[in-house]
């Protein structure tokens, strides 16, 4: 029977499913003992004075129910991972009439998407242990809690159970609870490059719940004052960055570049304008626009000649940056919204953080052409391209701050001492495509985690600048064997991105999160 709908991939999937758990070994998981306990009554569950742990705690949302093989899965994956202390797992909704409904596939740990939304949603596990680590002196409820506070936790767990608000019970379990283990199991910090393929918070790629009601996503403002990337003006203002932009012969885009740059950055910056050949009447009006806006000496003018190469153009530029972050943006780019940079460079200035990018829209629309880039058995996924922004696009990842494999050259924030660690930009493979994606996956194999800030967004011009028709079919020529170097260089990222669920459309044509239809077998 051909599989049409994501109820009947279920079904046909959890089959496939259940006979994978019927042939396999669960000896080592049956050893460790495992409670469930629902979100509404976790934090007086854990503060019991009577409470004796059980090696793991099981913890869902009220309104829904586990999967029959959630405990299985999960206990089997903390015996084979001795060194993960918490993990989540995917999530659907079963509608009234049974049928399931708004699959959620999620990421593998992704800390900065965490920072923007509790994406581990409505069912997480821990170990006890864990959980004593980050309650030092096992603190009990009596000597944690006053009476006044225990009467207004009782008041939440009453409203839980009436459908009702629970954001204090939220904030506790996302801020207190999820967001100490991560930090305390290493989720904040690189991860090391002999393990640089693995993460310090688990993952079960399974459908483990099933809620009553669609996803209601969890807000990163419940977490507002982690120490962990919020945004910080005063922070901001205390680096120089490098704004590095190749340009030639586009002396209109380019100023108009220049301009929205100077109007809506407020952080300390310099422009390095890399000119690979315009002519000279062209020269001299980028000369007119570098005098302009360079009364405090903050533009530089670079001119040399050489073929078409924007990884050579953006190293070049680097040479002569003064700045601890370089921001690497095509000519093309308009910026119309204050506070752009700050927020960018307040990601990149982490020291887990790798490249920072942003989402890009089509000039004067509110159409998606860049929300990160995304690799699939078919190549590369600029995914949710041609969708419209006001919507909300899987579960807001149009909305967020996400981790991502890989941006847009087109704009890239980068730490300087980070930049010269990987090398800067491959000139030698990727002179006409892929060297963006070659630099982010470079940085993404050395353990940092790659952000694209979708909740902040430039205008990218990139069909309406203009380019010699030689350099284009000159470039349309080497694109073929560029992409397949691209994947000889990166074999496992290529081929499985961790940002991408296994079980989402691999069709590379496709920018919308879908499920993958036509495979209903577990992997």
């Amino acid at each position: 029977m051909a599989v049409r709908t994501y109820n009947e991939w279920y079904l046909a999937h959890k089959e496939a499913l259940a006979e994978k758990i019927r042939t396999e070994d669960h000896t080592e998981g049956e050893k460790l003992t495992a409670e469930i306990v629902r979100y509404s009554h976790l934090k007086n569950h854990l503060l019991a004075e009577d409470h004796e742990a059980a090696d793991i705690i099981i913890a869902c949302d009220d309104d829904g129910k586990l999967d029959e093989c959630a405990e299985v899965l999960i206990r089997d994956y903390f015996a084979a991972n001795p060194d993960i202390n918490l993990l989540y797992a995917d999530e659907d909704r079963i509608a009234e009439d049974g049928v399931h409904l708004d699959p959620w596939f999620k990421s593998e740990w992704a800390p900065d998407t965490f920072l923007s939304t509790f994406y581990f949603g409505n069912v997480i596990a821990f170990r006890s242990a864990a959980f004593a680590m980050i309650n030092p002196g096992k603190r009990k409820t009596s000597n944690y809690e006053n009476a006044s506070t225990l009467r207004e936790d009782s008041l939440d767990e009453e409203r839980a159970r009436r459908n009702e608000d629970d954001w204090p019970v939220r904030a506790w379990i996302y801020g207190t609870l999820c967001l100490k283990l991560a930090q305390a199991d290493g989720g904040y910090t690189k991860r090391p490059l002999a393990h640089w393929n693995e993460f310090p918070i688990g993952h079960v790629p399974e459908i483990l719940f099933h809620g009553n009601h669609r996803v209601e996503l969890w807000n990163g403002n419940l977490i507002r004052e982690s120490l962990t990337g919020r945004y910080n003006a005063d922070s901001a203002y205390s680096r120089l960055i490098s704004i590095i932009i190749p340009s030639k012969d586009n002396p209109e885009m380019l100023a108009r570049c220049v301009r929205s740059i100077e109007a809506y950055t407020t952080v300390p910056h310099e422009i390095i304008i890399v000119d690979n050949g315009s002519n000279e009447n062209n020269r001299e009006r980028v000369r007119a626009l570098v005098d302009g806006v360079n009364e405090d000496g903050r533009c530089l003018y670079i001119y040399k000649r050489m073929d078409f190469n924007m990884p050579a153009f953006y190293n070049l530029g680097a040479e002569y940056a003064n700045g601890e972050m370089l921001l690497f943006i095509h000519d093309d780019i308009v910026v119309q919204k204050k506070g752009w940079l700050a927020h960018l460079s307040e990601k990149a200035k982490l020291p887990y953080v790798g490249a920072v990018g942003t989402k890009l829209l089509y000039p004067s629309s509110n159409i998606i052409q860049h929300a990160g880039v995304t690799s699939a058995d078919g190549g590369i996924v600029y995914k949710l391209q041609y969708c419209r922004n006001e919507e909300s696009h899987y579960f807001d990842f149009n909305k967020g701050v996400r981790n991502m494999l890989a941006m847009s050259g087109a704009c890239i924030l980068v730490r300087e001492e980070l930049f010269r660690e990987v090398g800067g930009f491959d000139e030698e493979n990727f002179p006409s495509y892929g060297c963006d994606i070659d630099f982010c996956w470079r940085i993404f194999e050395r353990g940092y985690y790659n952000v694209v800030r979708n909740n902040m967004y430039l205008y990218y011009f990139e069909s309406y600048s203009p380019e010699n028709s030689k350099t284009r079919e000159e470039r349309e020529l080497k694109k073929p064997g560029e992409m397949k170097r691209l994947h000889e260089l990166h074999p496992e990222v290529s081929k499985r991105d961790p940002y991408y669920h296994r079980y989402l459309t691999q069709d590379a044509k496709e920018p919308r999160f879908k499920t993958d239809l036509t495979n209903t077998d577990v992997r």
